[in-house]
């Protein structure tokens, strides 16, 4: 943003350069009236210049935004290892397509106090049985995220979001 309002104000005045040394003189005299006007409204200019010095802070006052930190991290004997959300997510879904009956997988991952929470939006094909799945699921995706990363996964919620049938088998629709 402040990089933004210097560019800004360096375009005005280079415009304003620009115009006086090409013998323009509106620009010097609009500005030449507006000092004359500051100089005998005294009270109007105090207002004037407290707004303008107010609004040249405010950037400065404003806390910096951290970037989120889409890595979580896990440390070894030799130091610190940083894993994506991506790889993670690499592994949760490798992780739930071993298990039969389960067609597809979106993982979102969030990190608690105590450890991952992972919610699996889950496809299941329709002769899979949605308890014992979705608990073989959970159990499965815990023990691979601390087995491969070592981070502690606190919960994996599984969410199913539909039962569908192979693809290839469905009949094509008519309009």
């Amino acid at each position: 943003m402040l990089g933004y309002s210097v560019g800004a104000l360096l375009v005005v005045i280079g415009v304003y350069i620009l115009a006086l040394s090409t013998g323009w003189s509106l620009p010097y005299d609009i500005f030449m009236d507006g000092m004359i006007w500051l100089r005998s409204n005294t009270w109007e200019g105090l207002i004037v210049a407290t707004f303008i010095i107010i609004l040249g802070i405010l950037p400065f006052l404003r806390p910096r935004r951290k970037m989120p930190d889409h890595t979580f991290r896990t440390v070894s004997q030799l130091g610190e290892v940083r894993i994506t959300v991506d790889a993670l997510g690499d592994i949760i879904v490798r992780s739930a397509l071993n298990k039969n009956g389960v067609r597809l997988v979106k993982p979102l991952i969030k990190q608690r106090e105590d450890g991952l929470e992972i919610f699996l939006d889950c496809q299941f094909s329709p002769e899979a049985a949605i308890p014992e799945v979705s608990e073989q699921l959970q159990a499965q995706v815990k023990e691979d995220i601390e087995r491969y990363t070592g981070i502690k996964v606190a919960e994996v919620k599984v969410l199913v979001r539909r039962m569908d049938a192979d693809p290839s088998n469905r009949p094509a629709r008519v309009r």
